[in-house]
């Protein structure tokens, strides 16, 4: 009889696992539509252009609401390209609310011990250099070619940012705006000399601020010399946490720059280059007159701000053997979806991925907080499974 009773024990507690398992997990473990249908739309992607590798994280403000594996998990750091400029954005914006940096600063007086120390041979090739202001610079209106600096031969930030400084701009500071990856890199150098560390010891501090691990980004290392621009891995996770620093209820942008960033005026330029004299617009998922700063595109709406970038990932980087790109967009609700992915893709290909998510973002249900009035919502649309509520 008593073996009897131990055999039924030994099948029966597997059941019971699972019933206090169902018991114990709360009722908002349900997933969110939002990420759901984020998802959901990076899911049907990745199937029509046959991308092999993702991870997908949505966050609401501060908390991950949706976290998805598409053989990469939602915890694994990847490469992040240009979604590494919002980081020097923040890091920069710190230097300023600390009163060691000013926004007006040209970089003739922000680097002048530079200049003095490096005084044969560290000049700048084009006189006007020295004329840009760190808001230029953050604003993609600083003149500067697109790349001003030598992949194969620069291998650290201070390297890359003396190859810049021997290149000529392409336009007259302040006069012209075109996205440049040498802006973010110059703003790198300037965090490095004013924080008197290496550029990623600088920086890695926003993670901290935001109650993320001081580890949360790391630089590849093949990419050390555009660090500031291009360099950062992280998870899609903790770049969704970290996205909350443009939140005004964050408190990582101090009264100084979060009333500057707010004040940006918009500007077709960053919505729409032109073809003479030829220009890169930063925000082409954005109509009309956006605006950008800290390494971020910005839409305002009757509802708020909707925030945006890229980023792309080249076969032709020297000795880089990673193909891939990354996105986020946040939503004037709070919302936050970040996918990085794998393999090598043309602007086609690309542009699906973000009008796909920038839709499921900015549908009725997307608006949708619990705890706040609900908006007029749709059925929420069928979607993965979060592994995370």
């Amino acid at each position: 009889m008593l073996r009897q009773l131990s055999s039924r024990w030994r099948r029966t507690l597997p059941v019971l696992a699972l019933l206090f398992a169902a018991c114990g997990t709360p009722a908002s473990a349900k997933p969110n539509a939002v990420a759901t249908d984020v998802d959901a739309a990076v899911t049907a992607w990745m199937a029509e252009h046959h991308i092999a590798d993702a991870e997908v994280a949505v966050a609401l403000r501060k908390d991950i609401i949706g976290s998805f594996d598409h053989g990469w998990k939602a915890t694994d750091r990847q490469p992040v390209a240009s979604l590494s400029k919002a980081i020097t954005g923040i890091c920069i914006a710190g230097l300023v609310d600390h009163n060691q940096l000013s926004l007006g600063e040209p970089l003739g007086t922000v680097l002048a011990g530079y200049f003095a120390r490096n005084h044969k041979g560290g000049e700048p090739k084009d006189p006007r250099f020295k004329a840009i202001t760190i808001e230029e610079l953050l604003t993609h209106r600083a003149g500067l070619t697109k790349n001003a600096f030598d992949d194969k031969h620069d291998h650290s930030v201070a390297a890359a940012f003396r190859t810049a400084t021997q290149t000529m701009l392409d336009f007259d500071p302040g006069s012209t705006i075109s996205y440049s990856d040498s802006g973010y890199l110059v703003l790198g150098y300037v965090a490095q000399f004013i924080g008197g560390r290496a550029y990623p010891a600088t920086c890695s501090k926003v993670f901290a601020r935001l109650g993320l691990p001081a580890n949360a980004g790391l630089i590849d290392p093949t990419l050390a010399a555009r660090a500031p621009n291009g360099g950062w891995d992280i998870s899609a996770d903790d770049y969704a946490k970290f996205l909350y620093a443009f939140d005004t209820k964050s408190g990582a942008l101090g009264p100084t720059t979060r009333q500057w960033l707010d004040a940006l005026p918009g500007d077709a330029g960053y919505a729409k280059g032109k073809k003479s004299p030829l220009t890169q617009a930063p925000c082409p998922r954005f109509s009309g007159k956006p605006a950008y700063g800290f390494g971020v595109c910005m839409k305002r709406t009757a509802r708020g701000t909707q925030y945006y970038h890229d980023g792309l990932l080249h076969h032709h980087l020297p000795d880089y053997p990673k193909t891939g790109g990354s996105f986020f967009f946040v939503n004037e609700a709070g919302y936050a979806a970040v996918v990085i992915f794998s393999g090598e893709n043309d602007g086609k290909t690309y542009a699906a991925l973000e009008k796909s998510v920038i839709a499921a973002m900015t549908g009725s249900t997307a608006y949708d907080v619990p705890g706040a009035p609900s908006s007029e919502a749709a059925a929420p649309t069928a979607g993965k499974t979060a592994k995370k509520p």
